[in-house]
């Protein structure tokens, strides 16, 4: 029978006195009873006495002891533990040890022992992993309850010499003032090493967790972290790494940079001005580690609250000047001021360095009194000599003289007013002008008359004196300027007011003979008649000249046509309507005390001339004309005979008509082109510039016929000599002269082709020779020459034979057809053909090849054909490409020698390329092709074609082409046998194929290796974050060349993010977006390729690593609740790294408080505490506490639990009056929270044996009335609030005596 089901239940059969149970249920407790049967029925039952429990004979032992690990290496572990302490009955057999890799999950039986020690190695136990041990104790009852777990431990070398990472330190850092140093320390060290952290002054830096944050919770690692720091922590950081194996010490230059400190001394203030002064101060002894840029001077008037700016200084020697000085110069006179100096650096400015005393904006001493009686003492054209009165008061220093100076300018010359247009409709009249006007000469450098304005400079410093002695020389004078003075005295509390000036003088010299200036006046002057002329000079002589103008010996007095104006240094005459009458010398004299000067002009009066002068003669009368002699006139009318005019008439005519014309000084003229036996009478007029004479006519008249006949015809024309331009004639004279001496020859000629003459030339004597011009070089002419003699020309000659205009004597030229170069194929044949020039016609032709002469063989196939002149002919057969180069045709005569070059390239097929057909780098999609480039590329640009052989189908087709002597086939099958061929192809052609020696299989020597492990992010901020893995297991078979990093944001797509050219396997994330989560993988890259991606990483926010702990306390506040209510505060936080909560409870911590109903969660953003069902224990001030690295923050907040009262303090009291009874009790201490409403009494009565309610009150006292006589009472009272009643408090029982007044209630 199961104990716990009460009913029996049959378990078995069996003929002898004892029966095995099985099937009973461990723990469980049972009764048996047994009957005997026979064939008659069953015996009465016999029951065990009791209950008994179902389990084995012994118990299991009972849980070890905790494994503790005493020593550990990278392979093994010494364990050690206490035995169980109940061994359950049975001995103990053995202990099961068992070892688990923290992070997985799985238990793994690693050794089993008697002992309670024992060392494990080789169990799978692996560098840099982090295990856990646990023990089972086992007997015949089975195995224990586990072991607790061992503390975990790291396999790895448990002493290793520490390994201090310098680089990670670095040797020197620079920081500004009031950042945050940190340093990182990483050491690999076994066992851990303890960081120390001094400065300079050999002082430890302790933590504080306030200003100075030392991290050493990582193991070997130690994060530093000082705020504010300041400038003078600059020197050197030390850290000093110490374990029980080894000691290290690292020393980094700290360079804090900070503003400069206030420069140095006072500020003295001098050379005090009433509108500036000159301020002075020392460097700052401390530069705050960054050079110095300048000074900021700052100002105060004394009566205001605010500084400003004066004055900046920078540049290179401010910096380094020791003693610093700066000129103030806006100052207002008579305030009161006072300074301060910044010094300046990159990071800031320093702290102000005051001027002690304040400075009043004026001179120490007044400006002197202005001086008086300025006197010129004497004066010349180049100075001035003045003195003066020094007024009474001040002292003056110096004097400063300053003038007035006016002078002459040229005015501006005003535009001509335009000449008014005529009107529409009216005609103008032309005016009638001369037939011939003389010019007016005009000498070179003569210039128009300019009108002058006055202009003065204002008032200029003329000089200083050196002392304060009263006068001075001025130097600086022009001479003929006019100038006024005066002067200024002058100490250093300024300058005084100007005196009053002095009188205008001009600079001028007192004495000094006189000079003419006569610019402008020529020497001689030529006029027309009827003109004006107007001789103005100018004069120098001290005192004023006397000035007289004369015409020839006789002075010239003004009268109605003569105008004399005389000023101090000018004369000008003006005489009106000139005649040829006044033509003479005049003379201008200017004299005083010193001397006198005189200038003289020539003036001639121009008209036309006079007559020529006679009697005219007439000679060398013929049929056709005549000539004329005469003599030149007396007077030229003061102008130059250009020419003579000679005319005629017929017999007694007055008409005379021009005939003839000879430039002067010629007086005679030959007449031609009279009429044959007609009387004729001439005359000649002279002419100048200003008109003609009257004319001189010949006496007598004359009669026009010759006195001989006209001349033969020469012989024919013969050339004895030529050139490009012209024929050199000869002939025979005619053999019949006409009776009159042959005087010329003309010469025509014509084109060889055409029938019209031209005059070619001519001869002016008796001279069988002529030269014959106006032909064309390359044309063919015929010529013919007739005589002439006084009668005329004589009949023409024969014609000359055909003449060609060409060179007589040219250096040879040569040129060839069509361009300078050439392109032949080869085998064709090339025909060339060259133009010569040259007189005489070149016959030494050449012809050659890059130097090598060719000379005409045709069975050789070179043809040279020079047999047309001036052209010659080449022709070269079965071109070869040996026949490429520079191709020459040299000629040369008498004059020279010329040649001319072309360029000849002959095409054709490029050779085989060169070497061999080398295979390389073969993988499982390629190979490289190498082979050596084709000696000849026939001439044009070569690319190589590439053909691939596949073995398995027994066909050849192209891989590619290039213009490189290697290829990179990229799209072979892995597994598949090639082989290769190249060929050389030109435009031309291809050249014969270079084949590789052997077949080649496409197959990879090495593979990409497998992915990295999943990146670890172990360190980051709200822009960068540093990631680390671990290597591939298997590189491939080729090291890993670098890895390539990819990032997304939690639910984009992956991008490149970071390439690695090295094998290193941690890198540094940047430029991430604030608020974004971010996942990482890494794929590995060596020679065969990338391997696929890595796991990614989990999933981390980009954020600041370095946050002050913060709790928003926006929307949560205090809570006043009942109890049992369930309430939470889920307070939001932030920090980073993120930050330890701590829950208190007074000061309690809440953990401590061992309550059910609180639980505490933390994430990283909320810190939430939970009341499941409030008690009033709960009420009271919880604080909340954040911490991390960079701080800490704290609040505070109150829970009130609202409760049913505590029930009122006993006794209480009962008075008992006739039938009412009077109660009285304490009012309760605690009201729950809520006010009291009011108390609530009940009673019982003897009878009833019931509570029943009789009243409520506020008070703590009420009567009750009309109660039962002889019946005894309790009575009871609560405090009710609105959360419900308190317990009860109860009186003792009352009896109510018999005939009291009782009506019940």
């Amino acid at each position: 029978m199961d104990e716990s089901m009460g009913s029996w239940l049959p378990v078995g059969n069996t003929k002898g006195l004892s029966l095995a149970v099985k099937n009973l249920v461990e723990g469980k407790r049972y009764k048996f009873l047994v009957r005997a049967v026979n064939e008659d029925g069953d015996s009465p039952e016999l029951e065990t006495e009791d209950f008994m429990l179902a389990k084995d004979a012994f118990d299991k032992p009972s849980e070890p002891g905790k494994v503790k690990v005493n020593n550990w290496g990278p392979n093994w572990a010494e364990l050690s533990w206490k035995p169980s302490e109940d061994d359950g009955g049975a001995e103990i057999d053995r202990y099961k040890v068992e070892m688990r890799n923290v992070d997985r999950r799985a238990w793994n039986e690693v050794a089993s022992t008697r002992d309670c020690t024992i060392t494990v190695e080789n169990c799978g136990i692996e560098m840099d992993n982090e295990y856990i041990f646990r023990v089972t104790a086992v007997n015949k009852g089975g195995e224990s309850p586990t072991s607790e777990s061992s503390s975990p431990i790291t396999a790895m070398e448990r002493f290793v010499k520490q390994r201090l990472n310098k680089e990670l330190l670095g040797k020197t850092k620079e920081i500004n003032f009031g950042q945050m140093l940190k340093f990182e320390a990483d050491v690999v060290a076994e066992p851990p090493v303890k960081f120390t952290w001094t400065f300079a002054d050999g002082e430890p830096i302790l933590h504080d967790g306030d200003r100075v944050i030392i991290d050493n919770s990582t193991k070997n690692k130690s994060v530093f972290m000082f705020k504010n720091i300041e400038r003078k922590h600059t020197g050197c950081v030390k850290l000093n790494v110490k374990n029980s194996v080894s000691e290290d010490e690292h020393e980094i230059r700290l360079t804090v940079l900070a503003p400069p400190t206030k420069p140095s001394g006072k500020i003295s203030v001098t050379n005090v001005k009433p509108n500036g002064c000159t301020l002075a101060w020392e460097k700052p002894t401390d530069e705050g580690g960054s050079p110095l840029t300048g000074y900021v001077i700052e100002k105060k008037d004394v009566e205001k609250d605010y500084w400003s700016v004066c004055g900046r200084m920078s540049g290179k020697m401010v910096t380094v000047m020791k003693q610093v000085e700066f000129e103030v110069n806006d100052l207002m006179e008579n305030f009161c001021y006072v300074f301060r100096v910044m010094a300046c650096n990159a990071i800031g400015d320093s702290e102000p360095l005051l001027g002690l005393t304040p400075i009043v904006a004026k001179y120490a001493l007044d400006p002197p009194a202005q001086p008086y009686n300025i006197n010129i003492v004497d004066y010349d054209s180049k100075w001035v000599k003045l003195d003066w009165s020094i007024a009474p008061g001040p002292k003056a220093d110096r004097f400063i003289v300053e003038k007035l100076e006016t002078f002459m300018i040229p005015k501006d010359e005003e535009e001509e007013q335009p000449k008014q247009q005529k009107g529409e409709g009216e005609e103008g009249e032309e005016e009638e002008r001369p037939k011939f006007v003389m010019p007016v000469p005009r000498e070179p450098g003569m210039k128009r008359d300019q009108e002058y304005v006055e202009y003065s400079t204002g008032w200029i410093v003329a000089g200083i004196t050196d002392d304060d002695f009263p006068e001075i020389k001025i130097t600086e004078v022009q001479e003929g300027y006019r100038y006024q003075f005066r002067v200024k005295a002058s100490n250093k509390a300024g300058v005084s007011y100007p005196s009053e000036p002095t009188d205008e003088i001009i600079a001028k010299k007192r004495k000094q003979k006189p000079t003419i200036d006569r610019c402008g006046i020529p020497n001689e002057m030529h006029i027309q008649r009827g003109d004006h002329i107007t001789l103005k000079v100018k004069v120098q002589g001290e005192p004023i000249t006397d000035k007289s103008w004369f015409w020839g010996r006789r002075e010239i007095k003004p009268s109605g046509s003569v105008i004399v104006e005389n000023t101090d240094y000018t004369s000008k005459l003006h005489i009106m309507c000139l005649e040829r009458v006044d033509t003479g010398t005049f003379y201008f004299r200017a004299e005083n005390v010193h001397g006198f000067a005189e200038i003289a002009v020539d003036v001639i009066v121009m008209v036309p001339p006079s007559k020529p002068k006679g009697p005219m003669r007439i000679d060398d009368i013929c049929a056709g004309g005549c000539k004329a002699i005469w003599s030149k006139p007396e007077d030229d009318g003061g102008s130059p005979i250009t020419h003579y005019v000679v005319e005629k008439v017929h017999g007694t005519g007055e008409n005379f008509a021009p005939c003839g014309r000879v430039n002067a000084p010629d007086t005679e003229c030959v007449i031609k082109g009279l009429t044959e036996n007609k009387e004729y009478r001439l005359q000649v007029i002279a002419v100048n510039a200003m008109g003609e004479s009257e004319p001189l006519v010949s006496i007598d008249g004359f009669v026009t016929e010759n006195p001989f006949q006209a001349p033969g015809a020469p012989g024919k024309p013969e050339m004895f000599d030529w050139d490009i331009d012209h024929f050199d004639m000869k002939w025979d004279p005619p053999r019949n002269d006409g009776g009159s001496r042959i005087n010329g020859y003309e010469l025509e000629a014509r084109l060889w082709r055409d029938m019209t003459w031209f005059r070619a030339g001519e001869v002016k004597m008796q001279f069988e020779r002529g030269v014959v011009e106006g032909i064309d070089l390359g044309s063919s002419y015929a010529v013919r020459v007739r005589a002439r003699n006084e009668a005329g020309f004589g009949p023409w000659s024969l014609e000359s034979d055909q003449l060609t205009c060409k060179f007589k004597n040219l250096p040879p030229k040569v040129t060839v057809e069509g361009e300078r170069e050439y392109t032949v194929h080869e085998h064709e044949t090339f025909t060339i053909f060259a133009d010569i020039q040259g007189e005489p016609m070149p016959e030494d032709i050449k012809w050659s090849i890059n130097g090598n002469e060719l000379s005409d063989n045709p069975k050789n196939g070179v043809i040279i054909d020079n047999s047309k002149d001036y052209r010659s002919k080449l022709q070269l057969d079965s071109m070869t490409r040996k026949d490429c180069g520079t191709l020459t045709c040299e000629v040369s005569n008498l004059n020279g020698k010329a040649k001319v070059t072309a360029n000849l390239h002959v095409i054709g097929k490029p050779s085989v390329p060169q070497d061999r057909l080398v295979v390389s780098n073969v993988t499982s999609s390629g190979c490289k092709l190498t082979w050596g480039a084709s000696k000849d590329d026939g001439g044009l640009p070569v690319e190589y074609l590439v053909d691939r052989y596949e073995v398995q189908s027994d066909t050849w087709m192209s891989q590619g082409t290039t213009r490189n002597t290697y290829f990179l086939a990229n799209d072979l099958e892995n597994g598949k046998e090639y082989g290769f061929k190249v060929c050389a192809v030109n435009d031309v052609g291809e050249s014969e194929f270079l084949q590789a020696a052997k077949n080649i299989v496409a197959k990879n020597q090495y593979t990409e290796s497998l992915p990295p492990s999943a990146p670890e992010v172990v360190d980051g901020n709200e822009r960068q974050m540093t990631i680390r893995w671990k290597p591939p297991i298997d590189d491939g078979g080729m090291p890993i060349t670098g890895y390539h990093v990819e990032a997304k944001s939690v639910g984009g797509s992956w991008q490149p993010w970071e390439i690695l050219d090295i094998p290193e396997t941690t890198a540094l994330m940047t430029k991430l977006q604030k608020g974004f989560e971010y996942q990482f993988r890494v794929i590995a890259v060596n020679k065969a390729g990338k391997s696929e991606p890595s796991h990614p990483s989990r999933p981390r926010l980009a954020k600041e690593n370095d946050l002050l702990p913060f709790i928003e306390l926006k929307g949560v506040r205090d809570i006043t609740a009942s109890v049992k209510e369930r309430i939470k505060f889920d307070v939001p936080i932030c920090g980073e790294p993120v930050p330890d909560v701590a829950w208190f409870k007074g000061e309690t911590p809440v953990e401590e408080l061992e309550d059910r109903n609180i639980s505490v969660t933390n994430t990283e953003t909320h810190t939430k505490i939970v009341f499941s069902s409030l008690k009033k224990d709960h009420e009271g001030t919880y604080s909340l506490t954040i911490s991390n690295r960079s701080g800490s923050d704290s609040a505070k907040f109150t829970v009130k639990v609202l409760d049913r009262p505590a029930a009122p303090d006993p006794p209480m009291k009962a008075t008992v009056e006739g039938s009412n009874c009077t109660l009285l009790w304490k009012k309760v201490k605690e009201d729950g929270g809520a006010p009291i409403e009011h108390y609530q009494i009940e009673k019982k009565d003897s009878e009833k044996g019931t509570w029943c309610a009789c009243g409520h009150t506020k008070d703590n006292n009420y009567t009750i009335k009309g109660l039962f006589s002889g019946r005894s009472y309790q009575f009871r009272v609560c405090a009710v609030n609105e959360i419900g009643d308190s317990d009860f408090v109860t009186s003792d029982s009352v009896s109510i005596g018999e005939g009291a007044d009782a009506r019940g209630l």
